[in-house]
């Protein structure tokens, strides 16, 4: 199901009403709301789009291109740092979620960005705070700000949907997984999202992703990766992803099973050609019968 928000929190310039009082039921029904089918359609019309290579800047004001984050896969969220609920539980929950996937496959094979889209309040000074306030300091991890002339079509290629209120933004709820190769792969709707939601398809890319063919050595180093994150599950008991022993002894058993196989067709081989080579080469001449006559 599409989760999406009616927010408490500040819009910056473009409120329309005080924040101090409710509105009653008349003016409720008259307050800007997201068509939730529209968003959902949107978000789907997106996958397999290129993600705009637009420049962005991060916490301490430097240059970010998303086309720099290519290579390994993205988990992109849309914020804006003055809601003071629902932004702030999502975040929490990615930053669960994030770490989950961080001890499973580690934090070297993706990178996440969240992105400022009220502009020009979500400003790097801001973003920073925001990030501050949440002990959000994991390396593969930025806070990102647009332009503000960049904000409409960011969202509209990413098919993030939202809508100003006097309260704040009705959003969707949700991240956007990007591909190594810069394209959106998949939605992952919600508020408190799970490490196995955005592991599923993290797995997918990963798994899927094509082999190192300038080395051995990378070779054998994604092999090693791709059995380590084949042999996890996710545990929903604890919340985290763990190794499934069971598996990984099978997975031993059927490569002793297999190299014992190879091992005994090998030496098999090897006799089988030694002796072809014994009898072309080493048989002995026949003798000759010698007759005579007695005298």
């Amino acid at each position: 199901m599409l989760l999406l928000l009616g927010l408490s929190g500040t819009a910056g310039a473009g409120d329309t009403a005080g924040r101090g009082s409710a509105p009653g039921a008349a003016d409720a029904a008259a307050l800007p709301r997201l068509n939730e089918a529209e968003a959902l359609r949107l978000g789907q019309e997106a996958l397999g789009r290129p993600v705009p290579d637009l420049m962005l800047l991060d916490r301490e004001r430097r240059p970010v291109r998303l086309a720099g984050y290519r290579g390994k896969p993205l988990l992109v969220s849309f914020i804006y740092t003055g809601c003071f609920q629902i932004c702030p539980t999502q975040t929490r929950a990615l930053h669960e979620a994030v770490r989950g996937l961080q001890r499973m496959i580690g934090p070297h094979q993706f990178n996440v960005v969240s992105i400022g889209f009220n502009q020009p309040f979500d400003d790097p000074e801001a973003m920073r705070s925001f990030a501050r306030q949440h002990r959000i300091d994991e390396g593969n991890w930025e806070f990102l700000s647009p332009p503000r002339d960049a904000v409409e079509r960011l969202t509209r290629e990413f098919g993030f949907s939202y809508v100003a209120t006097p309260a704040g933004f009705d959003h969707v709820l949700g991240v956007t997984v990007v591909d190594a190769e810069g394209r959106i792969h998949a939605q992952v709707y919600g508020d408190k999202l799970r490490a196995d939601q955005l592991g599923r398809p993290l797995r997918q890319l990963l798994l899927d992703a094509p082999w190192a063919d300038n080395a051995a050595l990378s070779t054998l180093s994604a092999v090693v990766e791709r059995v380590r994150i084949l042999c996890t599950v996710y545990d929903p008991d604890t919340g985290e992803y763990r190794y499934d022993w069971k598996l990984i002894f099978e997975l031993i058993g059927g490569l002793l099973f297999f190299g014992s196989v190879a091992i005994y067709l090998g030496l098999d081989a090897l006799e089988r050609r030694r002796r072809r080579r014994a009898a072309m080469g080493g048989s002995p001449c026949p003798a000759s019968k010698v007759s005579g006559s007695a005298a």
